[in-house]
């Protein structure tokens, strides 16, 4: 499909309506960046999952913990033990999306969710990182995948030069990076990972 200048700017319009609270996440995870904490780690996960309906209490088996005793006993400590800065650390300093290096930091943490719930939640994690790092990582979930193979039909899996990667959001992620210069190109300015989800929701929703 062929996008407009003007279905853009409508679909950028639209979604602006959500910045405030999307703001507050950006705040949280800059003035509270590391994950030394049990009690930081425990408000980025619940706000950040919460508020995109991706919450990692979703997991395959809900019996052992429950509520606030699964985010103090195994939440926190699993993500505290993992030592996830010491791979944040590779994304730290990126001014725009690089494939190459958030895509393998998005499979480790994607593998530490699937560590704690028992399901693959590569949603949760992209939109974790992206509140963490806003100008670097691209927001995945299915309505985003379903719209970026609308507009790139016959996208592939190039296979990446390293070894740890998930296949769906590597794909997206290939996806999305011409996609973003086509924005930036039909605008004339910069673009940011968040307006790119945005304008791939509105495909979504009207298609």
């Amino acid at each position: 499909m062929t996008l407009n200048v003007r279905f853009v700017k409508s679909a950028l319009k639209r979604q602006s309506a959500w910045d405030l609270g999307n703001q507050t996440l950006y705040d949280l995870c800059r003035k509270h960046p590391d994950h030394r904490s049990v009690d930081v780690i425990v408000a980025k996960m619940w706000l950040i999952g919460r508020s995109y309906a991706s919450s990692i209490e979703r997991r395959r088996d809900s019996r052992s913990t429950k509520g606030d005793d699964f985010y103090l006993d195994t939440v926190g400590p699993t993500m505290k033990r993992a030592g996830v800065d010491k791979w944040f650390d590779a994304i730290r300093e990126l001014r725009r999306p690089n494939l190459s290096v958030v895509v393998p930091v998005h499979k480790r943490l994607t593998d530490v969710f699937r560590d704690i719930s028992g399901l693959e939640m590569r949603s949760l994690a992209s939109k974790y990182l992206h509140f963490h790092f806003p100008k670097a990582v691209y927001i995945y979930d299915e309505r985003a995948g379903r719209a970026i193979r609308l507009i790139k039909p016959g996208l592939r899996l190039r296979a990446p030069a390293y070894d740890r990667y998930d296949k769906t959001y590597a794909r997206f992620v290939q996806g999305c990076a011409p996609f973003h210069d086509e924005l930036k190109q039909l605008l004339g300015r910069a673009v940011t990972p968040r307006e790119v989800d945005k304008v791939l929701l509105a495909v979504a929703d009207r298609n």
